[in-house]
């Protein structure tokens, strides 16, 4: 019977009329079911499409079986492919109510994909998320993945369900003598209060708690229905009676009926039976005899094979009663967690650990064999540091020679942990004890160039060129020797040897290019770095149609990134935020959080275009993440990130990011391949700041960074921040003519979306500014960079509505300053008043007397207003 709770049916149904997320938390018993079941049936007489799913307690390991009651038939492959499948089926059938119980006891594939549907909601769809979980059992993954509905921006409603009021409970016991007592005793929660009704009507004592009294139900069952309960607590949520009669041996429906006429389980539909509420269903359980358990179990896992049941359903019973004596055991955990170590590795990882204990030590080739296996689930998981113990334990007991995969994999787990030192060491102690492989030194190299040693990067190459041994090698030697080149800025030998590697990768058979796919992305990327767009992209889009299948996401996150990167650049920003949502989602699942912390800086690169609220965001979590950490990844993470900041008017913090990550106004600690951009984002956050003369170094020590790389977009870049800084100190002549140099070259490189920036910046200079705010509009709404074409369309508004007064033209510290000197205050007195030195305040002056044509503070009075 359903009663009270009107409040929370009103707002349950207002957050299905706007979609979004709706939390249900509260304790056993307290409702939520009773509460979501009222409004599933109201939902679904006003239109909506009702999906529900639940967790349960006993079932944990078995992978998304939160989704699988609402989805049938759940879809099967990568974990990503699922999930975009899941959400395609909720916009199909929208508008729509998914509803998810009991999430407390919620697998992990479970919680990874409603982190994926609140991280990627339905935007021009109705579909309410109701998410009911007891908040004080919720761990620490659903509350984590749940946080995913603040950057998303989903609607969020959160509900706690409250006790019932006496009215209440008289309605859903009757009136009786001592009504009053049993509301007070069960602090209005309902199954307790039903508890006690029952116990009451039985006139039995004992214990009031609500464990006592479901036990005291229990106790009062004969034993062919205690049999009965106890079988179908073993197998699983949900049985029917030839489940029951599997376990038994025997048909039972009579005990099944009598049990149903009490009240302990209820009819779930479709010829199946489930437990009055999980609570009863655990006292069963763990009150049934353990031997008595452990072998309910093996008999249905014995039966479930006799019926070629999927491997998953067998193992969940397999690992609960796993014996050395029946080899069909470790054989049924390790063919269910095979299956499952990249699609479900948490799964995976409850199975071969519940496999353990049936292999011998690390002699036995069986348990290496097992633990391997677990290195890659956790890996997989994002479990990178038990992934790491898992490969450390490993290790010693391998024989040189025949560890080099687990080495490799070990290595990667260190460095994208950030622990480039360790895995420098781990790698150069395998090469000292003999170890071999092309690989080895192509490893060394890349953390080499993590840590700024270009010179041991060099002389790593060098030996992996010397050791490869096969086409795919050489290719990716070659393919690391050109990104190696074209970071460092060096033209001349980057063109050469992304020559090389082009003509060696092109000529890989897929085959081989997929057993090293490095010989692509470490070359899209140098292509990238030398503005070759074209090939670049040519590239990436062959590693993403060899890398999508293998679900190695350290890989995937590199191409997809490179992928959104060249998009973006070129003005293709539909394109380049899929690709960038693809990639955030893969590097969520990979454990390491500077890889994360670059995607999301990428991403947010893009995301800047079209919604810059979502792009701080990202950009602020990137840069946070990497705080303290060394290496050009995170180097690369925070400039992007102060690129960020700087379009959303935050001037202040990206110049202090960018100062603090460059080693100073030069930069000398970045990328030099990109110097000139970052130099260009650094001139333009001091100009924000009114620092017109660090501007103006930064925009110096740009040009002469981009006179050494000869690529036209990064000397753009140096051109623009000459020109906004000539601008600054009132040379707008000269500033319009750099302005014009920037957007050629810009244009020469189809990088339209800086094409659109540089006019949107500099149409102040131009001696038709209409023109070059139309232009920039125009582009803009081309390539659809909405927030562009809305700053471009804001200031055609303000230059329409009045011209400038000659004091507009000064920055505002400048504008400052001039009020205070025009009423007589001397240099000493106005940078004691703003704190400044008398220097700065000389300095803002002359500029400001240069772009107002004065040449004294008296005329000052006589052209500010």
């Amino acid at each position: 019977m359903f009663v009270g709770r009107v409040s929370e049916l009103s707002a349950l149904a207002e957050a299905a009329e706007r979609g979004g997320l709706a939390e249900v938390v509260g304790e056993p018993g307290i409702g939520k079911t009773r509460l979501l079941t009222e409004f599933a049936g109201r939902a679904e007489k006003n239109g909506l499409t009702v999906l529900r799913g639940r967790a349960t307690e006993y079932e944990r390991e078995m992978p998304y079986r939160a989704f699988e009651e609402a989805f049938d038939p759940f879809p099967t492959g990568d974990r990503l492919v699922l999930a975009r499948e899941v959400r395609a089926r909720l916009a199909a059938v929208s508008p729509a109510v998914l509803i998810l119980d009991d999430l407390h006891w919620a697998d992990p594939g479970s919680i990874e994909l409603l982190a994926y549907l609140l991280r990627r909601p339905l935007p021009a769809e109705r579909v309410l998320l109701v998410c009911a979980y007891r908040d004080r059992q919720a761990g620490v993954r659903l509350p984590a993945a749940l946080a995913e509905a603040g950057p998303a921006a989903v609607p969020h409603t959160r509900l706690a369900v409250p006790p019932l009021a006496l009215a209440d409970a008289e309605s859903l016991i009757g009136h009786r003598p001592g009504l009053r007592a049993l509301h007070a005793e069960s602090g209005g929660n309902p199954l307790y209060l039903e508890a006690l009704a029952a116990q009451a009507d039985r006139g039995a004592g004992g214990r009031h708690d609500l464990t006592g009294l479901l036990l005291g139900e229990i106790a009062q069952l004969p034993a062919p229905e205690l049999l009965a309960a106890q079988s179908a607590a073993v197998l699983g949520d949900e049985f029917t009676p030839d489940d029951v009669a599997m376990v038994l041996d025997s048909p039972h429906t009579e005990a099944l009926g009598r049990l149903a006429g009490r009240d302990l389980i209820r009819p779930a539909g479709s010829g199946r039976f489930r437990f009055r509420h999980p609570l009863l269903r655990r006292l069963v359980y763990e009150r049934a005899d353990p031997a008595w358990r452990m072998s309910a179990h093996r008999l249905a896992a014995r039966e479930l094979t006799l019926l070629n049941a999927p491997v998953r359903e067998v193992a969940h019973h397999v690992s609960r009663t796993a014996s050395r004596h029946d080899p069909n055991d470790l054989k049924t955990l390790m063919t269910a967690a095979r299956e499952a170590v990249m699609t479900a590795p948490a799964a995976a990882i409850e199975w071969l650990t519940a496999a353990l204990p049936l292999v011998g030590d690390l002699a036995d080739p069986a348990s290496v064999e097992l633990r391997v296996l677990l290195a890659r689930a956790y890996t997989f998981d994002g479990q990178l540091e038990a992934a790491r113990a898992a490969m450390h334990e490993l290790l010693p007991h391998l024989p040189i020679g025949s560890r080099g995969e687990v080495v490799a994999a070990c290595a990667v787990v260190e460095r994208l942990l950030g622990r480039y030192q360790e895995s420098a060491s781990l790698l150069s102690a395998e090469v000292g004890k003999g170890g071999q492989g092309a690989w080895l030194h192509r490893e060394l190299a890349t953390l080499r160039l993590q840590m700024g040693d270009v010179g041991g990067a060099l002389s790593q190459i060098s030996e992996a060129i010397a050791a490869a041994t096969t086409p795919e090698d050489e290719a990716a030697a070659h393919s690391l020797l050109a990104f190696t080149a074209a970071y460092e800025g060096n033209p001349q030998p980057a063109e050469e040897a992304i020559s090389h590697a082009r003509g060696l990768a092109d000529g890989l058979s897929d085959a081989a290019a997929m057993r090293e796919l490095t010989c692509l992305s470490r070359l899209s990327w140098a292509e990238l770095f030398l503005e070759q767009h074209a090939d670049a992209e040519r590239h990436v889009r062959r590693a993403l149609a060899l890398a999508r299948p293998l679900g190695r996401s350290g890989i995937l996150a590199d191409v997809l990134t490179a992928a959104a990167q060249i998009c973006g650049r070129t003005g293709r920003l539909a394109e380049a935020i899929a690709f960038g949502q693809e990639a955030e989602d893969v590097a969520h699942q990979s454990g390491s959080p500077t890889l994360l912390a670059l995607v999301q800086a990428i991403h947010a690169e893009s995301l800047a275009y079209v919604d810059l609220p979502r792009a701080v965001h990202l950009a602020t979590r990137a840069g946070e993440s990497v705080a303290g950490v060394e290496g050009w990844w995170s180097a690369t993470t925070v400039c992007l990130s102060a690129q960020v900041m700087l379009v959303a008017g935050e001037p202040d913090r990206a110049r202090w990011m960018l100062l603090g990550i460059g080693g100073g106004v030069g930069m000398p600690q970045c990328q030099p391949g990109y110097r000139p951009m970052w130099l260009e984002s650094l001139a333009q956050a001091a100009l924000g700041c009114d620092e017109v003369a660090w501007a103006s170094a930064a925009a110096n020590a740009a040009l002469a960074a981009a006179d050494a790389l000869t690529l036209p977009a990064q000397r753009a870049f140096a051109l623009r921040a000459q020109a906004c800084v000539r601008a600054a100190e009132g040379d707008q002549h000269t500033a319009a003519a750099l302005a014009e140099q920037a957007v050629g070259l810009f244009t020469d490189v189809a990088m339209r979306p800086q094409m659109a920036r540089t006019l949107l910046m500099t149409a102040g200079c131009r001696t038709d500014p209409h023109h070059a705010l139309a232009s920039a509009k125009s582009i803009a709404v081309d390539i659809g960079a909405t927030v562009m074409a809305e700053d471009a369309e804001r200031e055609q508004r303000r230059l329409a509505a009045r011209a400038p007064r000659r004091g507009e033209l000064l920055t505002r510290r400048e504008r400052q300053i001039a009020e205070l000197a025009k009423t007589g205050m001397t240099s000493k007195e106005i940078a004691t008043k703003l704190m400044l030195s008398s220097r700065t305040v000389d300095d803002h002056l002359a500029h400001a007397y240069r772009k107002l044509g004065v040449s004294s503070r008296a005329a000052l009075a006589g052209v500010l207003t």
